[in-house]
């Protein structure tokens, strides 16, 4: 039976007592997200890093913030990571256990996995998205049988399912756009950005499904009666039972489907850092609004920090940098003087050379980059026989690449992982891994 219950929890070295919920969540973290590649080559989507943590803790923290604190995590693609960087939970206030979705054949089969650790009712949460925990609590309060899906609203809804209600009950839910040929020909810089438009087709509801549910375990008839043995989607199993699910809205939900993607979560979730301060921050420097340094971070003189930024542990800035705003930057970077950088994530063992200009840009983990680094970001629009999109683009840079000195790469160009781009190269196309320019 589904009530509150008290449980003691240590944190900062007092002990409290803090309500919980009897209802077990279901964390979906088994997928590989190709359409994130090549940051996804070595993680998985939930771990990868928006204002320093992956996407998972900030997953985690919902649940929390909304009394769930028993989880069973479906995981697959770079499993270990994920498990070496949650454990058992404990730290953060919360049970974890884990199953394997050794293949990913879609959500239905990863809950699948699960059958046998759910009992009765019980939540289902993506790994890889971010929602308030107001949308989470309000699928725990679903009174009944009945079960529950999360909404919400957006302008721009090409790559998620579109979702009919009448009142509050699910009607259906319609497959996400296809990608057709008047935006192929549009001129967009390259395939892989084709996708990257967020664009609304004027005779299709606003109204998304965010993927994050409360049922109950006669879900795993549904699924083995709708998959019949092959893969299928969760949302078709809901769509079987639609009279039952209640649709609950939440005003605020934010995915990364494409690598851009993560640009509008790394600022959504910096918006909340506060301010804290850690290492050196020498004579001369400029801090502006909230700004997060890790431990053992070096701030050298004269450089100017615009919030919000989080920089972390061991990393290195200026003298002369300009940072900010909405920067997020790894653990064990540094940045050479005289370099401009914003509205960018910047992950762990990334080193920028000095006079570099980048915004709107992506740079994996591991790679380094030559002096006066260049990524032309700008406004690129695509006009089609119904609607007109815009988005701002920069680069993005894949694992473990190594730039020369005076490269500039154009907007929209994604280079893959492990690419060596030699001096005075200018990048028009995107790059698979591996790639060499002389």
């Amino acid at each position: 039976m589904t009530g509150p219950r008290e449980k003691n929890y240590l944190e900062s070295g007092l002990c409290y007592r803090k309500q919980v919920i009897d209802m077990k969540a279901v964390v979906l973290a088994a997928g590989e997200g190709r359409r994130l590649r090549p940051l996804t080559g070595t993680v998985s989507k939930g771990m990868l890093p928006v204002a320093n943590r992956p996407i998972l803790s900030f997953v985690i923290d919902a649940l929390v913030q909304s009394s769930v604190t028993d989880i069973e995590m479906v995981v697959g693609h770079r499993k270990e990571k994920v498990m070496n960087h949650f454990g058992d939970g404990g730290d953060l206030g919360v049970s974890i256990n884990y199953v394997e979705q050794k293949f990913q054949l879609g959500t239905a089969h990863a809950l699948q996995q699960a059958k046998d650790r759910v009992e009765g009712k019980f939540l289902v949460v993506p790994g890889d998205s971010i929602v308030r925990p107001e949308g989470i609590r309000s699928l725990v309060e679903v009174e009944g049988d009945d079960w529950g899906m999360l909404v919400t609203s957006t302008s721009t809804n090409s790559k998620y399912g579109l979702v009919e209600v009448s009142g509050d009950t699910l009607i259906n839910i319609k497959e996400k756009q296809k990608l057709t040929e008047d935006l192929i020909s549009s001129g967009a810089p390259s395939v892989m950005a084709l996708a990257l438009w967020d664009y609304t087709d004027p005779d299709s509801s606003g109204l998304i499904n965010t993927g994050t549910y409360r049922m109950d375990d006669s879900i795993f008839d549904v699924i083995e009666e709708e998959g019949a043995g092959e893969p299928t989607n969760l949302t078709r199993c809901l769509v079987k039972k639609a009279d039952r699910v209640k649709v609950k809205y939440t005003d605020r939900w934010l995915d990364a489907v494409y690598p851009w993607d993560l640009l509008p979560l790394n600022e959504h979730c910096l918006s909340r850092i506060g301010r804290t301060t850690g290492g050196t921050v020498e004579e001369g420097v400029v801090i502006r609004g909230e700004v997060s340094l890790g431990e053992q971070v070096n701030v050298r003189a004269n450089s100017v920090i615009r919030g919000p930024v989080t920089i972390g542990d061991n990393t290195e800035i200026g003298p002369g940098a300009c940072i900010g705003p909405n920067v997020s930057i790894g653990c064990n970077c540094r940045i050479d003087p005289y370099t401009v950088i914003s509205e960018c994530v910047i992950m762990d063992d990334v080193t920028l050379g000095s006079h570099g200009s980048v915004s709107h840009s992506v740079i994996a983990q591991g790679s380094t980059i030559g002096d006066f680094f260049g990524v032309g970001a700008g406004e690129y629009t695509v006009r089609l026989e119904r609607f007109t999109a815009k988005k701002t683009l920069g680069a993005v840079v894949g694992p473990d690449c190594r730039i020369g000195h005076h490269v500039n790469l154009d907007q929209g160009v994604i280079l893959g992982e492990d690419c060596q781009i030699g001096p005075m190269s200018k990048i028009s196309r995107n790059l698979p891994d591996g790639t060499n320019v002389v």
